[in-house]
């Protein structure tokens, strides 16, 4: 279980099997740590709360995945593989929080909690959920399974998944280029961001990028932007799916 939930925030355990760690999977990279996590989850009643909170807190969570040119070079060359954690993974986003991303940057994203499964594939008052309670699956008759849960990756139940792939292809670029959702977030952020602005498009700019990637637009970023805009708010929807097209969007970084 430790091993497991280490996975899913680092993208691969402290053991590299995360099923079945076996006499034939290798030994864990930091048999310490991950034997020390163990025994305080045990010691704190099998909490996954507690040890969710004890991961990403750690000083190894909150590294940068990227750094000063020469610092970085010295580490990869000690440590390539990044066994020491040196760095943190470069992360896609899985499918679900891709989603409901886009709807919280939105601010359409609805937070109510329990209550009914809606069904991703047709139109569904509950359709601004959060994706956890999207129906997925497989049925005999029926597709069951939203086009971007997979092409994002996402398992449809049929068989035990410990550890989701992670692909980077075309489908996944044409969702957030073209698709209807992606279309119509990318309005709903527009009409956000110009109503926060209040006809500042400077201001709606940079609470674009911060409200979309945590951080303020460069000198370089604002100038494209406003040349972008060319001082109509009507484009501000069109900057909104810029930055969901952005990589910096779907990575945790």
């Amino acid at each position: 279980a430790v091993n497991r939930i280490w996975a899913w925030h680092f993208g691969s355990g402290l053991h590299a099997s995360v099923s079945d760690f076996g006499a034939l999977g290798g030994r864990p990279i930091h048999p310490q740590l991950l034997d020390w996590l163990t025994a305080e989850f045990v010691a704190h009643g099998f909490s996954q709360k507690w040890l969710h909170k004890q991961i990403v807190t750690s000083d190894a969570y909150r590294r940068a995945s990227a750094g000063a040119a020469d610092a970085v070079a010295a580490n990869v060359s000690a440590d390539p593989d990044n066994r020491t954690l040196w760095r943190f993974p470069l992360r896609r986003l899985e499918a679900e929080p891709v989603r409901d991303t886009m709807l919280a940057v939105a601010g359409k994203l609805d937070l109510r909690l329990g209550g009914r499964s809606f069904d991703g594939m047709k139109p569904d008052p509950d359709s601004h959920r959060r994706a956890a309670y999207m129906a997925r699956g497989y049925k005999t008759y029926a597709d069951v399974m939203p086009d971007f849960l997979q092409s994002f990756d996402a398992e449809d139940g049929r068989a035990v998944c410990s550890r989701r792939t992670e692909t980077v292809t075309a489908p996944q670029a044409l969702f957030l280029m073209n698709s209807e959702f992606a279309n119509h977030a990318a309005t709903w952020f527009g009409e956000w961001l110009q109503g926060r602005a209040a006809g500042d498009l400077g201001q709606a700019v940079a609470a674009g990028f911060v409200r979309s990637l945590a951080r303020e637009p460069t000198t370089t970023e604002r100038r494209a932007a406003m040349e972008f805009l060319r001082g109509d708010p009507a484009n501000l929807s069109g900057f909104a799916w810029m930055l969901f097209n952005l990589d910096e969007f779907i990575y945790v970084r």
